[in-house]
């Protein structure tokens, strides 16, 4: 009896498992969004009369740039990463078109590793392929280029990259604020790398012994071969450099608890001698201090601090700048790319923050290192400094949906306080671009870069609502803000003409929240009057119902905690930074799409105006579209297609447009003109699947989390049992994603469980 009760019980579990995955099945088969979207690049946008080269990549704020075969046409491109949401951005190489020089392809960005902090990228094992270099905690993460046609990855190392050090190989350490030099010192062909101690003020040697080892340079071997680097040590306060100083780890102890807060390294000749000097950026300073080599390659000494450099133009960029050399026109020429390289959010330039220098030779000579744009694509982008919070709506009321943004703020100053602390100021304004396209064809031109002259008021973090409020025809503006209540600022220039605002009154009608207030009107309860939904730091969403009549409305808080909704991600951060955007399906049932700290956008169905009621959260991660943090959405029929555009602003102070599509799959893709075949099972797996493609065509396949995270990413080939292994101890639904590499636009999905 005990072995049949077993074994009826074992059934019984079987049974239930199977019923769930024939219904997780079944929802499979039929979750089809209702919404289709693909990234839309080409609305020209114009900015003092210049057309804009990518209005909608999305902004930079603090980034890092390597040079990657991004399209696989033998032209090396350019890979950016703003640390500020770890946005990975890649730019085409273009010698001719529009212009010389760069084009976002935002369609090739899954195909890139995730990056954290810093990346740099480098040929470790010399095959003739760009690889990754990235933080991972505890250190450094490798990703090895496989040479595909469309960019494919491998890990070269787990959990991190280590180094012989004493008499064991433990964890090469770099920390998140430490931006390393990873070159080949000893010219030996292998890469070596160069980072401050975790603790301290000296710079160690990790040699690469692989040559040394193996005869060759393919391989990831270190050992630290020098504590003291240089020869010279950092200040545990400031920049100030010491030379001739070095500290005997083995036998002497420093004096005091030492403290390193971090560090960026440029290495180049900057005299002309042939030997690589030293640029070093420091955590809390804007300029960076250059330190000339009177040793070798291996064994450097710095013996002199170079005067302010670059001599013609000097760094001076808030904050903790890091240089980068790079030959961004492939014509064996190095320029010089300067970005903060901060990781926090409010010590950033954020505008006029991507330094483009010429080649620097020699500082004796002037002319060879001259500053060319303090903008280097940021210019041929809507960037708002930090943040950006688009808003459509008609503003002139000429029939043409407009483009209002508001944002956290544009760089003011940055002042270290009698402290010793840095502080920087932001003054939070609103840019109104206008429509003069056609209802079927929208452009947009920056008509005001002060909309309603909220730069005097000297806030941060403003967010626009457009109403009529008055009720006498044209649009008034309620505008949140960093201190949580609305200003009111009301149009005095009647309907069918460009606003003019009165000065803005601050605490309309006591309608607030604890701060950061985000206003979206909507009539919640279908009674004919606008109500109000106010986003806040929290996460969560207030109510405010409108008891008043058309022309003076009456705003009464309802709930603070509406729908239950919050977008707060206690993984990311304790607050949450909601953004609310509310509209209506056809057929008149109302939608809410959330911004989040997190970057996330949720999506909900069942909104109603019965307190305590929760919503329906049907998306926490909306279509997997994820344009950095602080996200904010905005939705509007730009093209009068009957199918609705989106905008998301993020932190880097840019927008990502979509385009509304044809609904399919729960996920931004491209449009499918033909479809392949391909079988992955067996489905349930213990960990182990097969991938079998119809043909001989080779395809893409990427495998993510349920949560977005890259598991594994690699080609398969027709015809050929392609085994794809996910390392213990992930279990539970993964995602196979499989593209195929001559028409990356055909891409099929379906879901696998893992049980071990």
């Amino acid at each position: 009896m005990v072995w049949l009760q077993y074994y009826m019980k074992r059934m019984i579990r079987i049974l239930v498992f199977f019923c769930g995955l024939f219904t997780l099945s079944g929802l499979s088969a039929q979750e089809m969004n209702d919404f289709g979207f693909t990234t839309w690049t080409d609305i020209p946008v114009k900015s003092d009369g210049l057309l804009l080269r990518d209005p909608w990549a999305g902004g930079l704020n603090n980034v890092q740039f390597g040079k990657f075969d991004v399209n696989s046409d033998g032209i090396p491109d350019l890979i950016i990463f703003d640390r500020h949401g770890d946005r990975i951005l890649p730019f085409v190489y273009n010698s001719s078109g529009f212009s010389p020089g760069f084009d976002y392809a935002p369609e090739f960005r899954r195909y890139f590793p995730p990056l954290s902090q810093w990346f740099q990228t480098a040929d470790y094992n010399n095959d003739g392929f760009m690889d990754f270099f990235t933080y991972t905690p505890g250190g450094i993460m490798v990703y090895r280029n496989r040479g595909t046609a469309l960019p494919s990855f491998d890990k070269a190392v787990d959990p991190y990259l280590t180094s012989l050090q004493g008499d064991i190989f433990t964890n090469l350490l770099v920390t998140y604020v430490d931006y390393p030099a990873i070159e080949d010192l000893d010219g030996d062909g292998d890469l070596d790398i160069l980072t401050f101690w975790g603790l301290g003020s000296f710079v160690e040697n990790h040699r690469n012994m692989s040559q040394e080892l193996y005869g060759n340079s393919d391989s990831l071997v270190y050992h630290k071969v020098s504590n003291c680097w240089g020869r010279f040590a950092e200040s545990n306060e400031s920049n100030v450099i010491v030379f001739d100083t070095c500290v005997d780890f083995t036998f002497r102890k420093l004096s005091g608890e030492p403290k390193h807060t971090g560090s960026t390294f440029l290495l180049k000749d900057l005299t002309g001698d042939g030997l690589s000097d030293l640029v070093l950026g420091d955590v809390g300073f804007s300029d960076v201090v250059a330190l000339r080599n009177g040793g070798t390659e291996m064994d450097a000494a710095m013996v002199e601090q170079l005067p302010a450099w670059p001599a013609a133009d000097p760094v001076d960029l808030w904050s903790f700048p890091l240089v980068q050399k790079i030959d961004l026109y492939n014509d064996g020429t190095e320029q010089l790319l300067v970005s903060p390289f901060d990781p926090s959010l409010v010590k950033s330039q954020g505008s006029e923050s991507v330094w483009l220098y010429s080649d620097c030779k020699n500082v004796t000579n002037l002319n060879d290192c001259g500053l060319l744009t303090r903008s280097f694509l940021q210019d041929g982008m809507i960037d708002m400094g930090l943040g950006a919070y688009p808003v459509f709506g008609d503003v002139n009321g000429d029939g043409l949906t407009d483009l209002l943004v508001g944002n956290y703020g544009l760089y003011d100053t940055c002042i270290v306080n009698e402290y010793g602390q840095l502080k920087c100021d932001y003054t939070g304004r609103l840019h109104l671009y206008l429509n003069d396209g056609t209802p079927e064809s929208p452009s947009f031109f920056l008509a005001d870069d002060d909309f309603g002259r909220f730069s005097q008021q000297g806030l941060l973090g403003v967010y626009p609502a457009l109403d009529d409020l008055d009720g006498d025809g044209d649009l008034d503006m309620l505008t949140g803000n960093s201190l949580g209540d609305l200003w009111l600022s009301v149009n005095e220039a009647g309907p069918g003409s460009l606003p003019a605002f009165a000065d803005p009154v601050r605490n309309y009608q006591d309608v607030g929240v604890e701060g950061y207030s985000t206003p979206a009107f909507t009539d919640i309860d279908n009674d004919g009057l606008k109500d109000l939904v106010l986003g806040s730091l929290s996460g969560k969403l207030s109510y405010f119902h409108n008891d008043g009549i058309p022309g003076n409305p009456v705003y009464n808080r309802v709930s603070d905690f509406f729908g239950e909704v919050n977008v707060t991600d206690q993984s990311v951060s304790y607050t949450g930074y909601s953004v609310p955007c509310l509209f209506r399906m056809t057929g008149g049932d109302l939608r809410l799409l959330a911004g989040s700290e997190s970057g996330w956008l949720r999506f909900y169905s069942g909104i109603t105006n019965i307190p305590g009621k929760p919503f329906n959260e049907d998306e926490d991660r909306f279509m997997y579209i994820f344009e950095g943090v602080r996200t904010a959405p905005a939705w509007a029929d730009l093209n009068n297609d009957g199918y609705p555009e989106l905008a998301v602003g993020n932190y880097s102070g840019g927008i990502t447009l979509f385009r509304g599509t044809v609904p399919g799959p729960a996920e931004i893709d491209s449009p499918q003109s033909e479809q392949g075949k391909i079988r992955i099972f067996p489905n349930p797996s213990s960990g182990v699947i097969k991938v079998v493609p119809e043909g001989r065509e080779e395809w893409q396949l990427n495998v993510y989390s349920v949560s977005g995270t890259l598991l594994k990413s690699n080609p398969v080939y027709g015809s050929i049992d392609n085994m794809i292994a996910i390392e213990e101890p992930y279990t539970g639904v993964i995602i196979v994603e499989a593209r195929k590499s001559d028409h990356p636009w055909i891409v099929i999905r379906e879901k696998v469980i893992i049980i071990r």
